[in-house]
């Protein structure tokens, strides 16, 4: 092939068009994990709260106010009414993600 002033810059304009591709690539899949990791923990709290609400219902534990250790899992609930039929729950996991969730015992 002979050599002319159109080889170099056509590579390198194809040496971009490829970073750029692996780079977009690289970013999409690190904003794939998070979502993931935000998914994974919403709903590991949400089980361990209904896990420890039902615990504590099985265990004629229900109050106005919990405070539940459910694993390395802190639970702290304050009932919305006197009949105990509902609870507004902050949960805090062992990585630090906390959710506020009602839940229904």
């Amino acid at each position: 092939m002979k050599n002319n002033g159109f080889t170099l810059p056509f590579i390198l304009f194809i040496a971009l068009i490829t970073i750029l591709i692996v780079t977009g690539s690289a970013s999409i899949f690190k904003t794939q994990i998070q979502y993931e990791k935000q998914l994974q923990n919403y709903y590991l709290a949400s089980a361990e709260l209904n896990l420890a609400l039902l615990v504590a219902k099985d265990d004629s534990m229900l109050a106005n106010q919990l405070n539940i250790e459910y694993g390395s899992s802190i639970i702290k609930c304050q009932s919305t009414d006197d009949t105990l039929s509902s609870f507004n729950c902050n949960i805090t996991l062992e990585n630090g993600y906390t959710l506020t969730k009602t839940a229904n015992p």
